[in-house]
């Protein structure tokens, strides 16, 4: 191989492996592990086989999972979100009925949302969505026998909203920033309205390392078929983020 061939070849394999490093570079990856600490005002249906006139309970949150990701490619990307919650439920004075009444509520939804980054430029970022939040919601009723027997019952239903919302981020410094996200939804397809808003600061540790603290509010009033799930959860969020 001549000189100028070997060249060639090389500045062609260089060139090669630059393309295929930037088109590496329009994909990113981000993962966010977080803990909501939510109170909750929550109105369920009731058991078919819940006693009338026991109505005051004792909830308590007993396990939870959540997780954010996104992946993206240039300005579009792919968001998900997943949450489940366990509550557990005690009446107070369950009367002479029954001995003990306890409800075991279920609830997870995930969503599911196409982005796109707008073209901006600066310390100024808006990412817009659209996309569906995925509900389930599973009841298990039981009561103890008391001066009559003891009854148990399970309820479980399912819906999706659409929804569409919006991510603002400002950078104040290399490392700190500020964050907003909104979304509304439902519009009586799933729920009757749902809606979405979380504020809060970001600090970013390494390139591929953050955290975030915040404060989010989730709004659900969903009914139909007799079923009804009517939500109100807010409270401060911690997340890790870890990015690639």
């Amino acid at each position: 191989m001549k000189a100028n061939q070997r060249w060639i070849t090389l500045a062609t394999l260089a060139g090669a492996l630059a393309t295929g490093t930037a088109a590496a570079g329009d994909w990113s990856f981000d993962a966010t592990p977080y803990l909501w600490v939510a109170g909750l005002d929550l109105a369920t249906s009731r058991p078919p086989s819940e006693p009338a006139g026991v109505d005051r309970f004792d909830t308590r949150i007993s396990a939870g999972a959540m997780f954010a990701g996104e992946v993206r490619y240039r300005s579009v990307g792919l968001f998900v979100d997943c949450a489940w919650l366990r509550l557990n439920t005690a009446a107070i004075r369950p009367g002479p009925l029954f001995s003990y009444v306890n409800l075991k509520l279920d609830f997870i939804h995930t969503t599911c949302a196409l982005t796109y980054r707008l073209p901006l430029e600066g310390k100024l970022q808006v990412e817009a969505l659209a996309g569906a939040r995925i509900w389930y919601v599973g009841n298990e009723f039981s009561s103890g026998a008391g001066a009559i027997p003891g009854v148990a019952a399970a309820t479980d239903q399912a819906w999706a909203d659409p929804l569409v919302g919006a991510e603002v981020r400002y950078d104040l410094t290399r490392r700190w920033s500020l964050d907003v996200k909104g979304t509304v939804g439902g519009f009586g397809v799933g729920a009757t309205i749902a809606w979405e808003a979380f504020g809060g600061v970001s600090y970013r540790f390494t390139d591929w390392c953050s955290a975030t603290l915040g404060y989010r509010y989730l709004h659900e009033n969903y009914s139909r078929d007799r079923s009804t799930f009517n939500l109100d959860a807010h409270g401060f969020l911690l997340g890790m983020g870890f990015h690639f």
